[in-house]
């Protein structure tokens, strides 16, 4: 179970990053409440240790600034995976899924640039997270999928930040559907990670 790892006493991890996996990221996936599921993306996303303002997504009596810094994150998400897919070297084989990869996250990036009232979120989610995964199996390979609990034992260890977006990758992977507000989190907290490398 990818969540012990979290809960075993002999992983040192920093603190923001244990409760964000044990605490506000099975909090986010289980609440329908909106405030409870910002505050917690807002929780997961500081964890990140990213250099950003994640609560800018919440500032609903200013609805330009919350399309504004949608279209901004979307912009630096999107040059900056772009950036690290492209200077990705791989094996010849893997130059098709390389293409793909990128093509995926343009046609995302494409999709998130609509008007806020024009996205449907939900449909979104599941394409944002398998693009995510792909760009980690492009850069890690095929023992993400072969041997999940390794991989996120070795991202822990090696990036306890890349290791809980690895982790929350997988957890939105396994969670049934959002309603529309909570899949915007969702997108955005697995954007804001990327966008703030």
């Amino acid at each position: 179970m990818q969540n012990s790892i979290f809960h075993n006493s002999a992983a040192v991890l920093p603190v923001p990053i244990q409760n964000a996996a044990v605490e506000h990221l099975p909090c986010f996936i289980t609440s329908n409440d909106v405030v409870l599921c910002r505050t917690h993306a807002l929780s997961i996303a500081k964890a990140f240790s990213a250099e950003g303002h994640f609560e800018r997504l919440f500032h609903e009596e200013d609805e330009g600034t919350v399309e504004s810094y949608q279209k901004k994150l979307t912009h630096s998400f999107e040059r900056n995976v772009c950036r690290l897919v492209e200077k990705t070297w791989v094996e010849e084989s893997d130059e098709e899924r390389k293409a793909d990869t990128l093509y995926h996250l343009k046609q995302f990036c494409r999709s998130m640039e609509l008007a806020s009232d024009e996205i449907d979120y939900t449909i979104l989610l599941p394409d944002c997270i398998a693009m995510l995964r792909d760009v980690v199996v492009l850069l890690f390979g095929e023992q993400v999928n072969t041997e999940p609990e390794r991989f996120l034992a070795y991202a822990l260890r090696v990036d306890p930040d890349f290791g809980l977006f690895w982790h929350y990758l997988e957890s939105i992977c396994m969670s049934p559907p959002f309603p529309q507000e909570k899949a915007r989190l969702a997108i955005f907290l697995g954007m804001y990670f990327l966008a703030h490398l």
